[in-house]
């Protein structure tokens, strides 16, 4: 009898052995615990932003990412309908060459026009992305709820997310500038004089061009039409010449008192060709005159650096001042 009652019994927790096997096991797993790590993630106004991805702690991949409401984190009011609104920007759909597009039409050739959300989560790492539509909307603290799902199930994660839409300059000078004086006929022979001063001024929304003027000590204009203004030659023995802005812009036109450059999108440079977003100038021996008395009239030329960024399209005046030089 008592080997019985112990077959029984074991025949019992076999079945519950079989049972348990049986059951399916979740496929993976979704953490309670997903965080962004950059709060807020802070958003510059009018530029592009992408922001450091989800920590998933330990979530089955792939995941899904999906941006469900944001608010006003001083009011709490919902506000998807500042955010569910798209706004036409043009989209890269190639590489761009400032070598090779150098007309708009080359350029408009690898954009295409595009409605697209301001403020937009990927999908698949669940970083927050913005673009230049964010100048349509109200600066501030916002706050978000992300709905992520992969193959264990779906979690809806509240106000999981902050950002701050904070205003942002709508270009930079990215390097001081230089002066740099050059013997003639004996380039290896110069002096450094005090750097040139930049000043910036934003005009107007449209067209985006770029206006450059180059003056001396007293705010005298350089002729850039009649040869005042020209490249600035490699040092040693190379061949060729420092970059100039016209190497960036679709045309360039000469004034008696500026430089005006036509470019075609933003940012402006897009990228560098080399010697970062500087450009390199010189005004020859014969249109200069330096206060330095170990510089004579019609031995040493000027040369002028300067640089500039823009990052919003629209029109910009690029003031070069050159400290310690009169016209002549």
């Amino acid at each position: 009898m008592k080997n019985l009652i112990v077959k029984m019994l074991l025949l019992v927790f076999a079945i519950c052995v079989i049972n348990v096997a049986c059951k399916k096991v979740p496929d993976g797993f979704l953490s309670p615990n997903i965080r962004y790590e950059e709060s807020p993630i802070l958003v510059p106004q009018g530029l592009v932003k992408i922001s450091t991805a989800l920590t998933l702690d330990g979530s089955a991949m792939p995941v899904k990412v999906k941006l469900l409401h944001v608010y006003d984190r001083t009011t709490g009011k919902n506000v998807d309908d500042l955010f569910n609104k798209q706004y036409p920007i043009r989209v890269w759909t190639g590489l761009y060459d400032p070598k090779i597009d150098n007309t708009l039409e080359k350029i408009n050739a690898k954009r295409k026009d595009s409605l697209v959300n301001p403020i937009s989560i990927n999908p698949a790492s669940g970083q927050l992305e913005s673009n230049i539509g964010t100048l349509n909307l109200p600066l501030g603290k916002y706050e978000f709820d992300l709905e992520v799902s992969n193959s264990a199930g779906t979690k809806v994660f509240p106000k999981i997310g902050r950002f701050d839409l904070n205003p942002a300059a709508h270009f930079e000078v990215p390097a001081a500038g230089s002066q740099v004086a050059f013997k003639v006929g004996a380039e290896n022979i110069t002096k450094t004089l005090s750097p040139t001063l930049i000043s910036v001024v934003k005009l107007a929304e449209t067209p985006d061009k770029v206006i450059v003027r180059m003056v001396d000590k007293n705010g005298v204009p350089f002729n850039a039409a009649a040869g005042e203004i020209g490249r600035r030659p490699l040092s040693g023995t190379a061949v060729g010449f420092l970059q100039t802005m016209d190497l960036y812009s679709l045309s360039v036109t000469n004034f008696a008192d500026r430089m005006e450059f036509i470019y075609g999108t933003v940012p402006f440079p897009l990228a560098s060709l080399g010697n970062g977003f500087n450009y390199y100038y010189r005004i020859p021996t014969q249109y200069v005159h330096f206060d330095d008395p170990t510089l004579p009239d019609d031995q040493y030329s000027c040369n002028a650096r300067f640089s500039f960024r823009a990052f919003i399209p629209g029109t910009y005046e690029v003031t070069v001042k050159i400290p310690g030089v009169t016209h002549r």
